[in-house]
C-alpha cells in the first residue's frame, strides 16, 4: 500500500488470517462498487473483495455473488476463481488469485475464446435443479417485460445532464443526449406497437429465466494457462436470456464480433426461436443502455466515483474520454444492427436457429 493509503479493516484481518503480510496489501484496479486486494508473499496470492452494506429493499451483492460462486463451481467448474471464504460481518470474501491477463480493451477476442465462455454460459444451466436450489435473487436489473427495460433506460437518461460540464464540452455532451432521446423515444414506439399488435411478448414468465453471471462478457474474464476464467458475479442470478444474449454481444469494452446466434448454441433448440425473437426488439433498447453506463459522468455524483478509481484522468480528460467513446459505440452499434439481423434471419431460413 502507498505511504498514504491505508488498507481497511477487512482486508487487513484477512491478510492476517491467511499468513500474509499487511504490507502486501495491493488495491486492484477494480468496479467503482467495490474495494477489491491482493495480498500474499512469493507464489501465493490471494484476492479480498469488500462489499457495501445492503440496503433495505436492495439486492445484496456479496449473496448475489457467494451464491453464484458456490453454485458455479459444482455446475461449471474450472471457469471460475474459487471462493476460499465469506465473511457476512465484515462484508467480504477471500477468493483464489487468477495468474494470467485480461483481454485488451477495444480489441475482439478470438473464437476460441467465445465458444470457452459459451460453453460456462451453457454448464450454468444444464442443471436447472441444482440452479434453483443454489441462486436466490434475480440479476441486476433483471426484468421480465420489454416495458421495464424501457422505463429502466428512460430514468437513466433523465438523470443525466450536463451543468456540471465545462462550457467546452457541454455542447458535444448535449448533442449526443438530444441523440439518445430520440432514439430512445423512436424505439419506444416500435416496442409498444410490436407489443400491441402481439408479435411479440412484453414479458417472459420466471420459468423461462435462465441462470446469468450478469455484466457477462470479456471484460470479466482473465485468460490463465488453464483457461479462461471469468470473474465478478456481485449482479448475477436469475434474468431474462434475451438479456443475457444482448448484453454479450453489445458490451463495449471487449467488443464481441460473432453473429448472436452463437450464444444461442448454450440453449435447448425449443428455445432458440423464441429468444431469437425477442432479441431482435431487446437490443434496440439495451444498446441506448449501453451508451448511458458510457455517459454516467453525466451524472455528478457517479463522475466522482470514477475518478477515484481512475486517478490517472482529471474531470475533463474523463469527460472527454467517456464523451468520445460513446460517440463511437452509437455509430458502430447501430451500423452493425442491420447486418447482425439479416445474419439472423438468414441463419434462421438455413435451419440453424
Amino acid at each position: 500500500m502507498g505511504e498514504r493509503e491505508i488498507a481497511p479493516g477487512f482486508a487487513e484481518h484477512w491478510a492476517g488470517q491467511l499468513g500474509a503480510s499487511v504490507r502486501s496489501l495491493e488495491r486492484l484496479r477494480g468496479g467503482i462498487n467495490n474495494r477489491v486486494f491482493r495480498c500474499g508473499d512469493g507464489n501465493q496470492h490471494w484476492v479480498i473483495k469488500g462489499y457495501a452494506p445492503a440496503q433495505p429493499g436492495q439486492r445484496d451483492r456479496m449473496q448475489a455473488e457467494v451464491d453464484f460462486l458456490r453454485f458455479a463451481a459444482q455446475a461449471a467448474p474450472g471457469f471460475t476463481p474459487t471462493l476460499i471464504q465469506a465473511d457476512p460481518e465484515r462484508r467480504c470474501v477471500v477468493l483464489e488469485h487468477l495468474e494470467g491477463e485480461a483481454f485488451p480493451e477495444g480489441l475482439p477476442p478470438s473464437e476460441g475464446a467465445v465458444v470457452e465462455a459459451v460453453e460456462f454460459f451453457r454448464q450454468l444451466n444444464a442443471e436447472p435443479r441444482l440452479a434453483q436450489e443454489s441462486i436466490q435473487l434475480d440479476a441486476a436489473e433483471g426484468f421480465l417485460s420489454l416495458r421495464e427495460h424501457l422505463d429502466n433506460v428512460r430514468q437513466r437518461l433523465e438523470d443525466m445532464g450536463c451543468a456540471h460540464l465545462e462550457a467546452a464540452l457541454r455542447p458535444q455532451a448535449e448533442t449526443i443526449l438530444q441523440q439518445l432521446h430520440a432514439v430512445l423515444a423512436h424505439t419506444e414506439e416500435s416496442t409498444h406497437r410490436l407489443i400491441d399488435q402481439g408479435m411479440v411478448p412484453d414479458a417472459i414468465t420466471p420459468k423461462e429465466r435462465c441462470v446469468s453471471p450478469s455484466d457477462f462478457g470479456f471484460h470479466n474474464a482473465i485468460r490463465t494457462a488453464l483457461g479462461i476464467r471469468f470473474i465478478d458475479f456481485e449482479f448475477a442470478g436469475w434474468d431474462d436470456p434475451t438479456k443475457v444474449l444482448v448484453d454479450f454481444i453489445s458490451q463495449p469494452r471487449v467488443p464481441v464480433l460473432s453473429e448472436p446466434w452463437v450464444l444461442l448454441r448454450a440453449f435447448h433448440p425449443d428455445r432458440r426461436r423464441a429468444i431469437h425473437k425477442r432479441y431482435n426488439v431487446l437490443k434496440p433498447i439495451l444498446r441506448v443502455k449501453w451508451t448511458c453506463i458510457i455517459l454516467s459522468i453525466l451524472q455528478p455524483e457517479r463522475l466522482q466515483q470514477i475518478l477515484l478509481v481512475e486517478p490517472e484522468f482529471n474531470s475533463s480528460k474523463i469527460i472527454y474520454k467517456r464523451l468520445a467513446q460513446a460517440n463511437s459505440y452509437l455509430n458502430l452499434e447501430f451500423a452493425d444492427s442491420h447486418r447482425n439481423d439479416k445474419s439472423m434471419i438468414l441463419l434462421q431460413q438455413c435451419g440453424q436457429i
